[in-house]
């Protein structure tokens, strides 16, 4: 005697597979969006990270060729490059490295006539995202004396001044990294 529910599928037993399918594409799916956010913001990151890293290597490469320092401040220093080096072959120039807080961005100011402290223009952005992860000022510098002294963030003598560093950090996404450049000044 055989009885008809042993032949096929019951309408319960459908809607109960169809929703098991319908979990797993679910449970799929999610992994699949969440792989895909965090590869966007780690890659937002990553573009982030090597733009900054360039600047400042490209910070540290100009003042270390600087002749002396102009201005110095907690989140700015300006510098006199003389001529006739990589940076400056026909005549010297002042440069201003400076934080911009609006702007969350380290700057590059010049000028060629060489004037110190460099007067007010018109800065131009080599990096973007530069801001703590507290949202705190993403550009510091520090000075320090021929003799290893330090001298703080704002010092009075600038003419003490032979190495400093300066420290850059990048936020993006929540996501936080910090980089730091020491530099000799060759003209001292």
């Amino acid at each position: 005697m055989s009885s008809d529910w042993h032949r096929g599928s019951t309408l319960l037993e459908l809607v109960v597979a169809l929703s098991l399918l319908a979990l797993a594409l679910g449970g799929i799916y999610g992994f699949v969006a969440t792989g895909g956010r965090s590869a966007r913001v780690t890659n937002s990151f990553l573009q982030s990270q090597a733009q900054v890293r360039a600047a400042l290597d490209n910070v540290v490469d100009e003042l270390r060729w600087a002749e002396n320092i102009c201005a110095a401040a907690a989140s700015s220093v300006t510098a006199l490059v003389p001529q006739n080096t990589p940076f400056s072959t026909g005549s010297p120039y002042t440069v201003t490295f400076a934080y911009d807080p609006n702007a969350r961005a380290l700057t590059r100011q010049v000028d060629l006539l060489a004037r110190c402290p460099q007067p007010a223009g018109a800065p131009e952005a080599v990096a973007y995202d530069v801001v703590q992860e507290d949202g705190g000022a993403g550009l510091t510098f520090e000075y320090f004396a021929g003799d290893g002294t330090a001298l703080g963030s704002n010092p009075a003598d600038l003419t003490a001044i032979t190495r400093l560093r300066l420290t850059v950090s990048t936020t993006r996404d929540q996501v936080s990294r910090t980089f730091a450049g020491d530099v000799a000044v060759r003209g001292r």
